[in-house]
């Protein structure tokens, strides 16, 4: 394998929609810096309680090696900050931060100009960092095949995520559906998106997935006291992007988180869910892409 090398136009293969070379819908970027503010949200069981999220990502390129034919690994890094601040009747009731600070590291193999094979590993640390141990270390991966006819293909796989709450492993198919370069249509599980990319400069959507984490709390003041942290929830969004420039994008999205929930869990086995309501939310993002 090839030394690491900064060949940044390799990491457009990265997560590709469609195996497709005529196609104007962007594949995912690489690098990003973004900013997410959700609606509060009652609580459920308190309506005189409510949570209000807030979500900044920075997403960088590191470089890639090999090739697509005999093995390309594309590498990357990611920070990622989830903000919850609860109020009561109207007051600053708590702040809490949450960090998912990974290195995403993706193999890609063509088998032929119509399939391939990807996985990833997403070796990383999900805490609020006041401190740090072995429990904050997380993983996630992927294995995924895919194939691309001239309209018509599909990937199956499995995933080990958070997006659920608690790490799981969750079957991975989708359909994708490509009858034109400027229309993609993927529908399945646990994503699907619809894209229209009117001219190579141009793309909007509207997209379905979960989203959700798990990490590890500790109070600030005593490392021993600690317990897990989840979310579970749908965001379902539309978002246009448009080229500021031949590599920079700029990315518009809103829409609603649905079937929210907290759950608290210590080590003394005491857990408590909470039921949110749906939140509207507005994101705004600098894509690159080489």
């Amino acid at each position: 394998m090839r030394p690491i090398v900064p060949i940044l136009p390799a990491l457009a293969l990265s997560f590709p929609m469609s195996l497709s070379a005529n196609t104007q819908v962007p594949s995912p970027a690489p690098g990003l810096v973004s900013y997410t503010y959700f609606q509060p949200a009652k609580v459920t069981q308190a309506q005189q309680a409510e949570v209000t999220q807030i979500d900044t990502e920075l997403k960088l390129p590191l470089g890639v090696s090999g090739n697509p034919k005999d093995g390309l690994f594309v590498y990357q890094a990611r920070i990622h900050e989830r903000e919850f601040r609860t109020e009561v009747d109207g007051q600053s009731a708590s702040k809490q931060r949450l960090y998912d600070i990974s290195v995403p590291i993706s193999f890609i193999k063509v088998r032929d100009s119509s399939s391939r094979w990807i996985a990833n590993l997403s070796p990383g640390v999900k805490s609020s960092l006041e401190f740090f141990g072995t429990d904050d270390l997380a993983l996630t991966g992927m294995g995924q095949y895919r194939y691309q006819g001239p309209t018509h293909g599909y990937g199956i796989g499995l995933v080990y995520t958070h997006a659920f709450g608690e790490g799981r492993f969750v079957p991975l198919a989708n359909y994708l559906y490509h009858p034109s370069p400027n229309v993609e249509l993927t529908l399945g599980f646990p994503y699907t998106r619809a894209s229209y990319a009117p001219t190579p400069s141009q793309h909007y959507y509207l997209k379905a997935l979960p989203t959700g984490g798990n990490w590890h709390v500790y109070d600030p003041d005593d490392k021993d006291i600690k317990f897990d942290y989840s979310q579970k929830g749908v965001r379902i969004g539309i978002g246009t992007e448009q080229a500021l420039s031949q590599q920079f994008w700029l990315n518009l999205e809103g829409g609603v988180q649905v079937s929210q929930e907290l759950e608290f869990d210590n080590e003394q086995g005491i857990q408590e869910t909470l039921e949110l309501e749906d939140s509207a939310y507005v994101q705004v993002s600098l894509q690159f892409r080489p």
